[in-house]
């Protein structure tokens, strides 16, 4: 690590001087140049010696400078190409250079003096190629602003996903919190202090705030909720949420538009009026029981089958809610189910929402529901959904995520997004995780992405050997014993039902 600090130093070092031997060629050098290369040196040294008597420092400062460098090098060689370097860093050269040299500073015992040292020169970056020409002219085009790249990723996403993709309406809605608090600017115009800016005034921003009737613009939201009537937003789906898109659509147009990433290096902190997020738990037996069991009694086929599926499979609700009759068919003498991602429903290509490649991936059918003869009668459906009903709705996985957590809140589970219908699939991979199945292969039967290099190898499904334990693993007797009483009975014809109910 003493080599690594050693060698950024040594690099900062030359990169200093060099800018001074260029200033001395030019005429430009005095004592104030000479005193900030002194005061890099000064900042260098006391890394290396701090890293020497704190070892566990050293990861930590050898990042720092590292940072540091890249900007430096990148400034330098962006500049050095005249008109053909990228406009956003040779505009800014000189303050990217203070920011790059300022990371540097922070490292010496006399922060005061270096902090002056550095206020005292003119113009610490580096000159252009051709110094006759202003810097401020090398480009003359415009670069766009964040709500035009912001607007061009909804578009791309909308041609990709469809404009009916749940991710859109959040997109739309984040993009504009950012620019009503924030600012339309130019892309280059953007600084990593703009984050922290936008985090400090959204911590008032309520939860939900998408669903809630009548929302004004957002600092008229914002102002409203100042006393937290409105239980706030978590920091998780800021963190997650607000702050990842609106970063991900910054750096959208950087491919197109050759800009430097605004937010790079922003260190974020968190007001506490940030909500911390509701810790998931398994769903209690008592509680899947019950579920089951008013499942059964709604007489309609998705609550009746879908907690058990999700419980045996550990499949996400979108796709099982997506399975049709052909997804079903036997391989190594088990019941399996595989969605092709893309199916045609009324003459039109449509695809099934899957999260991962592993999730388009067979999964393994319990022999249970072959057992109840689930399987049997699902097959003879071929190309139709097996929850009809659900596709009745413009969304049937939201439709059908809303109904099955009611379902599960009626059979007693604990609100506050803590047992919720997701519970059903951390519990299947529990379940799985307490037997002998190997870990790839449990990755493989819920859909989760493969580990590392290793697991990648060989064929990504699962083997025979897996296959026929997974079908014929044990179960609890009292919730399947209910799933299974409660099928035969829904196929006699006791009474008229609506949806898609088995016993039509």
């Amino acid at each position: 690590m003493a080599k690594q600090l050693a060698a950024l130093c040594f690099a900062i070092f030359d990169d200093a001087a060099s800018k001074r031997r260029t200033a001395m060629e030019l005429g430009q050098t005095d004592n104030n140049d000479r005193a900030l290369v002194e005061q890099v040196v000064v900042a260098c040294q006391a890394a290396i010696a701090r890293a020497v008597k704190q070892p566990k420092s050293a990861i930590g400062l050898a990042r720092s400078l590292s940072s540091a460098l890249t900007s430096l090098q990148l400034i330098e060689s962006e500049v050095g190409k005249g008109a053909d370097g990228a406009q956003a860093v040779v505009t800014n050269a000189d303050a990217l250079t203070r920011q790059a040299l300022t990371q540097v500073l922070t490292l010496t015992p006399n922060p005061s003096q270096a902090k002056s040292a550095l206020a005292m020169v003119t113009n610490v970056a580096p000159l252009p190629s051709n110094p006759a020409l202003p810097i401020a002219s090398v480009f003359k085009t415009a670069l766009p602003t964040f709500g035009d790249v912001s607007r061009a990723y909804i578009a791309m996403r909308k041609a990709v996903d469809g404009d009916n993709h749940p991710d859109i309406k959040y997109l739309e809605l984040r993009r504009q919190t950012f620019i009503d608090l924030i600012g339309d600017r130019p892309v280059d115009q953007y600084f990593p202090n703009d984050l922290q800016d936008y985090v400090t005034a959204m911590q008032f921003w309520p939860a939900n705030a998408t669903k809630r009737a009548g929302a004004g613009e957002t600092r008229t939201i914002l102002d409203s909720n100042r006393s937290l009537a409105l239980k706030p937003l978590a920091r998780k789906t800021m963190q997650d949420g607000y702050l990842a898109n609106v970063k991900t659509m910054m750096r959208f147009g950087m491919m197109k538009h050759n800009y430097r990433d605004p937010f790079a290096g922003a260190r974020i902190r968190w007001p506490k009026t940030y909500g911390t997020s509701a810790v998931r738990e398994g769903v209690d037996d008592a509680v899947i029981n019950a579920t089951f069991r008013n499942g059964i009694a709604t007489g309609l086929l998705a609550e009746a089958m879908l907690p058990v599926l999700a419980k045996l499979t550990g499949r996400r609700i979108g796709l099982l809610a997506h399975l049709r009759g052909s997804d079903f068919r036997e391989k190594y003498g088990a019941i399996i189910a595989q969605t092709s991602g893309i199916v045609l429903v009324n003459g039109r290509w449509q695809r099934v929402p899957i999260k991962t490649e592993e999730s388009a991936t067979y999964f393994v059918i319990h022999d249970f529901f072959r057992t109840i003869g689930f399987v049997n009668w699902a097959q003879k459906r071929a190309d139709d959904w097996v929850f009809a009903a659900l596709h009745e709705h413009p969304d049937p996985s939201k439709y059908a995520s809303k109904e099955m957590n009611k379902l599960l809140r009626k059979s007693g589970a604990i609100g506050a997004n803590i047992e919720v219908f997701h519970s059903l699939r951390g519990d299947a991979i529990d379940d799985i995780r307490n037997t002998d199945i190997k870990d790839r292969s449990r990755r493989l039967q819920t859909g989760h992405e493969l580990g590392d290099v290793h697991d990648l190898y060989g064929f990504r499904a699962l083997g025979a050997a897996e296959t026929q334990q997974l079908a014929c693993r044990s179960l609890p007797a009292e919730s399947i014993g209910a799933c299974l009483r409660g099928w035969i009975s829904m196929h006699s014809p006791r009474r008229a039902t609506r949806g898609d109910a088995a016993a039509s």
